[in-house]
């Protein structure tokens, strides 16, 4: 009998205590829960009260993740809970060594609701390493010209499609980048009979880059590109395919040096760089346009490459975006920049201009002697949306 009675109190007592972890594991979490949306609603409260100035004054306050969790209504409610101010603690840490920092970008046009996003975003990025961002691009052109227009002329239609994507892990001595595009672009041109439809521009292109800080910002950089067409080109009034699709296919992989001087701005060398080129259909595509000899499918070269990009905005409706690449394996040279300027009218309309002048020394186009510089232009006005 006294062993029963044992028993029971032993279960009972276990039964106690684990209700009590149970609810200390709830009081926890409630309080965090209760924490994490005060800090939320002053966040908002305090751009809320700053947006005005953004509007009329050059100047953008920046806050720091260590000088929020400063503020004493934040505080007070850490203090309940002994876990809870040791999370605080640990934050703390964690900002002096990341300095996070939530920016409100000057705005030429007041949207309560794109501040609003930008807030929410700028929390999320200062709790987790991981970005994430989509952007959407529908641009179309239309021309109409009757057949007995004084100064004659075609009719034609145009459209560009571009998606953007960008997956990135961010932390203070190691990034990972993942970024993603595929433009694909048509006309119609009357004068062409052959083809409703002509590809003006086609490029899906992923790129990869981790980085490992070495000292303040000079980063140990590894990267790989991926390029290729998915849509076959025809040369005007004629079958003959200029692209078809992987052909060309291009890769790139590099090691070197990363200097991130300013943010937006990336300038990697890399001493050791490799470069594959690929073309499938050498029956219909001349490979000899893209860098290789005649009756070549693929093609190795190892050389130095370097790379640019910087991203100039000083508004959130202006982005200037500027992408300089440059190749060699010490008896060819290859030169790309792409210069790509949008103008946000609101959320949901943009205007964008593109320049991209292009020299490849390997590229003799027929009827050519020599290499020369390739160059394309490209103004359209339609729908932008982006996705964070």
């Amino acid at each position: 009998m006294l062993k029963a009675k044992i028993l029971i109190v032993t279960i009972v007592c276990a039964a106690m205590n684990l209700t009590a972890q149970q609810l200390y594991t709830d009081t926890f979490k409630l309080a965090e829960q209760k924490r994490t949306a005060d800090m939320d609603a002053l966040l908002l409260d305090m751009v809320a009260r700053q947006s005005e100035m953004l509007h009329e004054n050059d100047t953008v306050d920046t806050l720091t993740l260590a000088e929020l969790m400063r503020l004493d209504s934040i505080q007070r409610e850490m203090e309940e809970v002994d876990s809870l101010r040791n999370y605080n603690a640990s934050l703390q840490v964690e900002s002096m060594n990341r300095t996070p920092q939530l920016v409100i970008e000057k705005s030429w046009v007041k949207d309560e609701v794109e501040d609003r996003n930008d807030v929410l975003t700028a929390i999320r990025n200062m709790r987790s390493p991981w970005r994430r961002e989509l952007t959407l691009m529908a641009q179309i052109t239309q021309n109409y010209v009757t057949s007995n227009w004084y100064q004659g002329g075609s009719s034609s239609f145009a459209g560009l499609g571009i998606a953007k994507g960008q997956i990135s892990y961010i932390q203070e001595r190691f990034t990972w980048e993942n970024f993603g595009e595929w433009r694909m672009g048509g006309s119609t041109v009357s004068a062409d009979s052959l083809h409703k439809v002509n590809t003006t521009d086609d490029l899906f292109r992923i790129y990869s880059k981790a980085n490992l800080r070495i000292v303040p910002k000079f980063f140990a950089s590894i990267s790989v590109e991926f390029e290729t067409r998915l849509l076959p080109t025809y040369k005007s009034n004629s079958n003959e395919l200029k692209s078809a699709p992987f052909s060309p296919l291009r890769f790139n992989g590099a090691f070197g040096v990363d200097f991130k001087p300013v943010p937006r701005l990336s300038i990697s060398i890399s001493p050791i760089s490799y470069k594959m080129v690929y073309v499938g259909d050498t029956a219909r595509v001349k490979a000899t346009e893209y860098g290789l000899n005649e009756g070549q499918q693929i093609q190795h070269n190892v050389g130095s490459s370097m790379r640019l990009e910087y991203v100039w905005k000083p508004v959130r409706e202006f982005a200037l975006e500027t992408k300089f690449f440059a190749y060699t394996n010490y008896h060819h040279v290859e030169l790309d920049l792409e210069v790509n300027l949008d103008f946000i009218v609101n959320r949901w309309l943009s205007a964008r201009l593109m320049l991209h002048p292009r020299y490849d020394s390997s590229v003799v186009m027929e009827g050519d002697t020599h290499a020369k510089l390739q160059f394309r232009e490209l103004l359209s006005i339609g729908f932008a949306h982006k996705f964070h």
